[in-house]
């Protein structure tokens, strides 16, 4: 099968872009999927790194950066600012993207949408479409989704859009094809560390905002003035007022937070929504961290209480965490992420859901009614 996978419209795919997750998925799905015998072509700016079959370049880094409105360098500004669909970015880049699809995709071939709305110029009404081809939304991160076949990156990402939509079942003679597959890594980038410093901070790496549930980071910090605290993320931090002595601000970090997440004795997550994935997490349990966090959303499925870290309701369950992990194998910590998110292992999942697409698409056009 043949996959045409889009970038994200305002990043670039490369790791230097590792604050955007959905970026991130977009660099490491080529390497993942080619193994398993698909053919991909990245559709993204100049100077990505996508290791796909073939880069097809929209534009250059001048005309991206002038749409933009400024350069790469955003510091603490928070890159989902940019995240317009009807900005000239957008609609350029759209334009570009569906003149290139015309061109390359035949039937039996997938498009893949990693960013779901954005993409949506690109492809509503392609002929292609009607004639054989289908599209997928393939890592749904988000709860306002665009297509009916569909890869979300964890069930409660799933239940929340099916609550949504109203819709409290699924029929086997719907057309619509949906999965659950989580994200995935190269574990090399995420060293474990199954021994760290007895003076080793609790770190919290996220969006500076109150969603992600940085004031009760700092609460949980101010009751615990014996361990250190680190805070990573884009936002204004001068929000919260003065910090606690033991809090340090580390400002962005890119893929040197392996490092950190690594040396940490736990992350930090008392998410107040619905987390999709929260990939922090994951990625600090790659490392051998345990986690403490809220007690739903993707949590329920990344972490298991009292053994890959603990799962918190009050701030004084937070604040007993923080100890309460240091119980915790690290080694088993590493091993349950390793086996779960590794692109090897991902993969497979990913091949599964493609068979079914490609035995769908054989049998009738892809679903286009209704979107």
């Amino acid at each position: 099968m043949r996959l045409h996978l889009l970038s994200v419209p305002h990043t670039v795919t490369t790791p230097a872009w590792s604050h955007c997750a959905f970026t991130q998925k977009v660099r490491r799905f080529s390497p993942m999927l080619r193994p398993f015998g698909f053919h991909v072509t990245h559709y993204g700016v100049a100077g990505s790194s996508s290791g796909a079959d073939v880069d097809v370049v929209l534009m250059d880094q001048d005309e991206h950066q002038h749409l933009l409105g400024h350069g790469y360098a955003h510091g603490t500004a928070l890159y989902g600012n940019d995240a317009q669909d009807g900005s000239d970015l957008y609609r350029q880049w759209n334009l570009y993207a569906r003149d290139e699809l015309k061109e390359r995709v035949a039937p039996g071939d997938v498009i893949l949408l990693p960013f779901g709305h954005a993409h949506a110029a690109a492809i509503r009404g392609l002929p292609v479409l009607a004639a054989g081809a289908g599209a997928i939304e393939s890592g749904i991160g988000y709860f306002d989704t665009l297509l009916p076949w569909r890869v979300y990156e964890s069930f409660a990402v799933r239940h929340a859009v099916m609550a949504k939509e109203g819709r409290y079942g699924v029929s086997l003679e719907s057309s619509r094809l949906e999965w659950v597959i989580p994200n995935y890594y190269d574990v090399d980038e995420w060293p474990a560390q199954t021994v760290i410093e007895p003076d080793a901070p609790v770190v919290f790496l996220g969006r500076l905002t109150e969603g992600k549930g940085l004031p009760i980071v700092l609460e949980v910090a101010r009751s615990r003035p014996d361990v250190p605290f680190l805070v990573a993320g884009q936002g204004e931090i001068e929000a919260y007022g003065p910090l606690p002595a033991n809090v340090t601000y580390l400002g962005s970090l890119g893929p040197e937070r392996a490092a950190v997440l690594g040396g940490a004795r736990a992350i930090i997550a008392p998410s107040r929504y619905i987390e999709p994935f929260g990939g922090a997490v994951v990625e600090a349990a790659l490392c051998g961290t345990p986690a403490i966090t809220s007690d739903f959303g993707c949590f329920a499925e990344t972490v298991q209480h009292g053994i890959t870290g603990l799962r918190c309701q009050t701030v004084r369950q937070f604040a007993a965490a923080v100890d309460g992990v240091l119980g915790l194998s690290r080694a088993r910590v590493a091993k349950r992420a390793r086996k779960l998110y590794a692109m090897e292992n991902v993969g497979r999942l990913y091949a599964d859901a493609f068979a079914v697409a490609a035995d769908r698409l054989a049998s009738g056009s892809f679903p286009s009614a209704g979107w």
